[in-house]
């Protein structure tokens, strides 16, 4: 199940900070409203939405994914429980998603406003992790050109 939001109505972020940061090392970023409504979203969440199958489309609207939209439910349990019981601390939930060969780490946060119950605000991060493997055959592309570059001597300043 999918569920659009009006980008409209959320703040989209332009963007800057991605030039002095490397693109795969930013969290995508949603931060919603207690009545579970978008209000801001930056560029690197919608790249890693699209990725997992769902993507902007020309009206302006969002599909969120419903893994997405499941965690974002949770936290709102979750905060109204802990709202009711006057508990004021922030809290964090977190899922693994894997789909299409792409693993991200969904962490939720709930984040309780003790002067107006209202503007409590759910706030998730999407994160990125690549596969253990992957990561191991870049490491062994990495030693074997290094190795090359040792025996052939070049970046290295000759010995005595």
């Amino acid at each position: 199940m999918n569920i659009t939001s009006k980008l409209g109505r959320a703040f989209v972020s332009p963007g800057k900070s991605e030039n002095t940061v490397l693109l795969q090392s930013c969290p995508g970023i949603l931060v919603f409203s207690r009545s579970r409504q978008l209000q801001y979203v930056n560029r690197r969440a919608l790249k890693l939405i699209g990725n997992i199958g769902q993507a902007m489309t020309e009206s302006c609207l969002i599909a969120l994914p419903s893994q997405l939209l499941e965690l974002r439910d949770q936290i709102q349990e979750s905060l109204d429980d802990r709202l009711r019981a006057n508990i004021w601390e922030p809290f964090e939930v977190s899922r693994m998603v894997a789909e299409r060969g792409q693993r991200l780490l969904l962490r939720g946060f709930g984040q309780p406003d003790r002067a107006v119950s209202l503007y409590s605000r759910i706030i998730i991060l999407l994160e990125e992790i690549k596969f253990v493997e992957e990561d191991r055959s870049q490491l062994a592309d990495s030693r074997m050109r290094l190795s090359e570059l040792q025996k052939t001597g070049v970046g290295f300043p000759a010995t005595a």
